[in-house]
């Protein structure tokens, strides 16, 4: 059975897609930013399933109902995102202000020789930070994701810059999974995003925002697997450019008995939930998961 996010379309034009990117990279940032108000109110008018789960997550992040007005924000902010990504991928990371805190305890295990399990989000630009994270401080990350579900807009970025999707891993292909435990072995980092859930059986149900939700158990998996401690990051958007950029641990690979790692598990997705729902409070607008993500499937 497919999952909700698997079944929204992408509703992407490769034209405009490439508009964007030109004016961006040549025309100049103030450009592409004024074209941002049509293009998001495009999306916002014509996508009612995306704009139904936006009003949903914000008067649950808020606490009060929602209009069009905090809608047309959440889209605007994640067209944000996009267009930084254009500049972080295209060797142009200095436009932009990236605050990063607790980046000693990447370099902690980098250095230590045991690597790490980044757990992020959909939140903020997952895809910024770890541009960051190879470009300018050198770590040597694999990033597991479980297929392209916006591949127009995927084709641009690895155009602009084809060695950051060098280490790209699809989770599903047997093979490209081959080697993880000799990258983790040799110190490297492998991150991966939390907050999406692909088969039924391999689930877990957390509380979020008051609410049960489904969250993977794919993190503490590998962690229990590949022995590695498991580390959050988010990368929110704080202004025109700026972000803000934190790495907390979470929890150390869990040695128990069998009949112990479901309550295991249980507990540390819990956590993560919890810290996810922290940072959604910090930056309402950041998250972009416009699907149902509450839907009790």
């Amino acid at each position: 059975m497919k999952q909700a996010w698997l079944e929204v379309p992408e509703r992407s034009s490769l034209f405009w897609l490439n508009t964007i990117k030109w004016i961006a990279l040549r025309a100049g940032r103030w450009l592409s930013r004024l074209l941002l108000y049509p293009i998001t109110i495009y999306f916002v008018v014509f996508s009612y399933r995306a704009r139904s789960a936006s009003r949903n997550f914000l008067r649950k992040v808020l606490g009060r109902d929602c209009g069009w007005a905090e809608v047309f924000r959440h889209y605007h902010t994640f067209a944000h995102t996009l267009l930084d990504r254009v500049y972080m991928f295209a060797g142009q990371g200095q436009r932009l202000d990236i605050r990063i805190k607790g980046l000693e305890v990447l370099d902690e295990y980098a250095r230590s020789g045991r690597g790490c399990l980044l757990v992020g989000a959909h939140l903020g630009s997952f895809e910024i930070i770890r541009a960051v994270g190879k470009l300018q401080s050198g770590f040597h990350i694999k990033a597991l994701v479980y297929g392209e579900s916006t591949p127009q807009v995927t084709g641009i970025f690895r155009k602009l810059n084809p060695a950051l999707f060098e280490d790209i891993v699809y989770v599903g292909d047997i093979g490209s999974l081959i080697g993880l435990d000799e990258h983790a072995r040799q110190g490297g980092l492998i991150a991966l995003l939390g907050d999406r859930s692909v088969r039924a059986d391999k689930r877990i149900r957390c509380e979020f925002f008051g609410e049960p939700a489904w969250f993977p158990e794919a993190p503490v998996l590998l962690s229990r697997i590949l022995d590695m401690p498991l580390v959050t990051f988010f990368c929110l958007h704080r202004n025109d450019g700026g972000y803000d950029a934190w790495f907390e641990h979470l929890a150390d690979p869990p040695r128990v008995g069998r009949n112990q790692r479901e309550t295991a598990a249980r507990c540390i997705m819990q956590n993560y939930a919890n810290r996810l729902e922290y940072y959604c409070r910090l930056a309402p607008y950041n998250w972009f998961n416009f699907y149902d993500f509450w839907k009790d499937e």
